[in-house]
């Protein structure tokens, strides 16, 4: 339940019975209140999560629907749609050293030419049900549920790989290389993009989007 629009100069945007989001066009001057009684893990989640996208777009900077972690400098982005386990290889990999960058909001800066870093962003392991039990947890919740990670990056660390997941019949698991227009393929649906009439600000998108394939 989430709406987005435009009145005279400004953005608004709403996550119906939980939060209001205000901005400038460009993203600057942001105002987020949220309902009197909202959960408090939906009140964290929209704040370092949709929200922190919404105003990234409108600033002309890079957001992702994933998961990453960093190991050491270099960080993984993992993609894929809704199911396709991001939350939770982020968390397994959380268990085996890896630190937590990003859950489901990936936000992307360009730190040189043809270099990128992924930033610290969130904090929660959002797993449901069946997640908690592969991860040998109990499952005392329906439905996803916050998890508060154990390892926290705490600097941006270089982007190295994205990592797009997806089912098969294989038993055992496989990494296929993406090239080309294969490659572009596979971000341009986990792009986080709110507002959808501004030609110029999609076209910026996909040279980044390029730029980063190409090297």
């Amino acid at each position: 339940c989430f709406r987005v629009g435009t009145v005279g100069a400004e953005v608004i945007a709403e996550w119906v019975g939980l939060a209001t989001l205000i901005a400038a066009r460009d993203g600057s001057n942001p105002r987020l209140t949220f309902e009197p009684g909202a959960d408090p893990r939906e009140v964290e989640k929209v704040r370092r999560g949709s929200a922190w996208l919404l105003l990234r777009q409108l600033q002309g900077r890079l957001g992702m629907h994933g998961s990453a972690v960093s190991v050491g400098p270099r960080a993984v982005v993992f993609l894929g749609s809704s199911g396709r386990g991001k939350s939770t290889l982020a968390a397994a990999m959380c268990r085996r050293g890896a630190d937590l960058l990003a859950d489901d909001a990936v936000g992307i800066e360009e730190v040189g030419e043809h270099h990128w870093s992924v930033i610290p962003q969130e904090v929660d392991h959002w797993l449901d049900g069946e997640a908690r039990r592969a991860l040998g947890q109990p499952d005392v919740t329906t439905g996803k549920a916050p998890q508060r990670t154990t390892r926290p990056a705490r600097a941006p660390a270089r982007l190295v790989a994205f990592v797009e997941l997806a089912f098969d019949d294989a038993v055992r698991p496989r990494m296929i290389r993406q090239h080309g227009i294969h490659a572009v393929h596979s971000l341009i649906p986990q792009l986080a993009r709110f507002v959808l009439d501004e030609s110029a600000r999609q076209r910026r998108e996909l040279d980044v989007l390029h730029a980063m394939v190409e090297s």
